[in-house]
């Protein structure tokens, strides 16, 4: 006799993401400690950075999770400053200065400081009207995943 075989046919739902540009002057420590502050969310400082395609980088992450209601927020900066030293032939200055190279994550938001992504649309209404009293939040906004070109720097799992 033969074995039996059963295939599943297993659909996954596409989860459904949002996303928010932040722009301020701040370091993401101090955003993530007043969002901690002021919202339900506790985000914590990843293990691992994010870099882009090009290998440049790191970019900032910070996440937190809800197991029980299966949701996830994640801040990433969207600029990283490289600082390398000049070649000595080059250096015509009188200071020692190194050459910056500020890269951003996603290049159509490259004004952007900081960059918000979650599962639930109304925690992210409440953290965008929580930045918006802030005094050191200049502008924060929602993003459209349609006008992003590059999305492979979004894969963040």
């Amino acid at each position: 006799m033969g074995q039996k075989i059963h295939l599943l046919e297993i659909e996954e739902t596409p989860i459904e993401e949002y996303w928010m540009a932040i722009h301020s002057p701040v370091e993401a420590h101090k955003i993530v400690f007043y969002i901690n502050q002021n919202s339900e969310i506790l985000l914590k400082r990843s293990k691992k950075d994010i870099e882009n395609q090009r290998k440049q980088g790191p970019f900032l992450l910070f996440e937190w999770e809800d197991f029980y209601s299966d949701i996830k927020c994640v801040l990433i900066s969207n600029k990283s400053v490289e600082e390398k030293a000049r070649p000595r032939s080059k250096n015509d200055t009188l200071f020692e200065l190194p050459e910056r190279n500020e890269v951003s994550l996603i290049s159509e938001f490259k004004h952007a400081d900081f960059l918000i992504k979650s599962t639930d649309k109304t925690l992210l209404t409440a953290l965008q009207n929580q930045l918006k009293k802030w005094s050191l939040t200049t502008m924060c906004y929602r993003i459209t995943i349609e006008k992003i070109a590059d999305q492979l720097n979004l894969i963040l799992d």
